[in-house]
């Protein structure tokens, strides 16, 4: 099929003076600062936002009334339940 294969395997170049262009300076430094900066503004919005305890008081109530209404619709679905499998037990035939 193919006559002449063998010149497209042989390497122009050597490997290591291929190599040497591509060389990149590291960049850990770079990035500890990018991670510094990240917890840094992180850290500086929960301090902002453990400030406004009056919307924060407010939200909380919320939070409690809908999980407290969570409770109570689990805990109406679960007598439902049980209610209707005590009444098809009750109709099977012994």
């Amino acid at each position: 099929m193919v006559e002449k294969n063998a010149s497209t395997l042989a390497p122009k170049r050597p490997v290591q003076d291929a190599l040497e262009p591509l060389t990149s300076p590291p960049l850990a430094p770079t990035v500890s600062s990018e991670r510094k900066v990240l917890f840094d503004s992180i850290g500086q919005d929960d301090i902002q936002s453990s400030d406004e305890s009056g919307t924060s008081k407010f939200a909380a109530f919320f939070a409690g009334l809908l999980w407290f209404g969570y409770a109570i619709a689990i805990v109406v679905a679960l007598v439902l339940v049980w209610s209707a499998a005590n009444g098809l037990l009750k109709s099977l035939p012994r």
